[in-house]
């Protein structure tokens, strides 16, 4: 099974008239009892008020926290065709579990979450899924891999941000004249406006465009040195 560095885990929930919502296949094994039920419930609940069921797949989303627990789920209900229901379908609930401190942070897309969601479940029309276990698996692993690829990300900026703030202290801007400091301040005030942008970009296009400016305004204002340093520190963003 796949070790969820960031992903907290993902679990699938049936509802049933007598017994009320029941968590039946979740990855990892660990999650406790008390998770499971708590997402459960609640995700349900958020969803028993929508107004029309007769559609198999709701496109709908609920972004859902718990504190208690530290973790937020995305989930999205799925009604599956079932001979054995009054109704027709049965409800079910699909839904992933985000540290909290990542859904806290303004870098976390949900679009690109929900687009996940979407691909797969683009052509789902109410037919039975056997193996719900490794449905949820390869979700969770898609959604990962996005979470990871963003901590990266984020890690890098949180470098390169700390060394213009060492830039700022060193010697080489504090024996500049009190004009050239100025200049040096908003240029890298000017840095970190685009370092979130870069942070913020969804796609390589947006980075790489965010790198050239930085690229230009550093040439402009800034020395060598801290040149080089950005340069090689921006350009692991776009490998």
């Amino acid at each position: 099974m796949k070790q969820y560095h960031v992903l907290v885990g993902a679990l699938w929930t049936e509802f049933d008239n007598i017994r009320g919502s029941i968590p039946t296949v979740w990855v990892p094994e660990s999650l406790s009892d008390d998770l499971l039920f708590s997402v459960s419930l609640r995700g349900m609940s958020v969803f028993s008020n929508r107004p029309d069921r007769r559609i198999s797949y709701s496109k709908m989303f609920a972004t859902i926290p718990f504190p208690e627990y530290e973790v937020v789920s995305i989930s999205t209900v799925l009604y599956e065709a079932s001979e054995s229901a009054d109704s027709g379908y049965s409800v079910n609930l699909v839904s992933i579990l985000i540290p909290q401190f990542l859904m806290e942070s303004a870098w976390i897309d949900l679009r690109q979450i929900q687009a996940v969601f979407q691909q797969f479940f683009e052509t789902y029309a109410g037919e039975p899924i056997n193996d719900k276990k490794r449905l949820i698996k390869e979700l969770s692993y898609a959604i990962d891999s996005i979470l990871r690829k963003k901590l990266e990300v984020i890690s890098e900026g949180e470098k390169i941000r700390e060394n213009l703030s060492n830039y700022l202290e060193s010697y080489l801007v504090s024996s500049l004249n009190t004009g050239e400091q100025h200049i040096v301040r908003m240029r890298i005030k000017t840095l970190l406006i685009l370092l979130d942008r870069v942070l913020e970009a969804g796609s390589l296009n947006m980075i790489q465009r965010a790198l050239e400016k930085m690229n230009f305004i550093l040439e402009q204002e800034l020395s060598d040195e801290i040149i080089t340093m950005y340069q090689n520190s921006l350009a692991q963003l776009i490998q």
